[in-house]
């Protein structure tokens, strides 16, 4: 055997050394953005989960909060001042996923979720006034215009 079929059959060896890097790479990239979206679904839950776990845990925090949902009329300023830590803490959720949808970190399906909640959320004039009033101020960006579209969706439906 001579030294130029030797190079070439170790040019051959080193091709395939690096194809075989290549794919195995790629698995690995696979597999860690499928952990970061299961992580991103995680943590958004989370954060539903924790606004829902202070509604559940004080019933009298849950009540206060769905007259606000429906009408912050005739909440006191104190009331109120709850009323708006807690969509202040929602809208953080909702927020965070909205960052993550755009971001390719959270999937359309997980999103639907999300967006439905958010459109529950917005159904109630409360929410909306409070939106209007304090939380358009608090988001800026993508997600506000997104928020504001939902608004105007749901208000040119004659919703309330």
């Amino acid at each position: 055997m001579n030294w130029d079929a030797i190079g070439a059959i170790a040019e051959l060896a080193g091709a395939v050394g690096v194809v075989a890097s290549l794919l195995y790479l790629g698995t690995q990239i696979r597999h860690s953005t499928k952990a970061s979206s299961v992580e991103a679904k995680l943590t958004t839950t989370g954060m539903h989960s924790s606004v829902v776990d202070l509604l559940i845990a004080d019933p009298a925090l849950n009540e206060l909060f769905m007259r606000g949902v429906a009408s912050t009329d005739e909440l006191t300023p104190e009331e109120y001042q709850r009323f708006s830590n807690l969509c202040l803490k929602t809208f953080w959720f909702f927020s965070a996923a909205h960052y993550q949808l755009r971001t390719g970190m959270l999937d359309e399906g997980n999103w639907f979720e999300t967006k439905s909640l958010l459109e529950f959320e917005l159904s109630g004039a409360g929410v909306r006034g409070w939106w209007r009033r304090l939380g358009s101020k608090r988001f800026s960006g993508e997600f506000a215009e997104f928020v504001d579209s939902k608004i105007n969706a749901i208000e040119s439906q004659g919703e309330t």
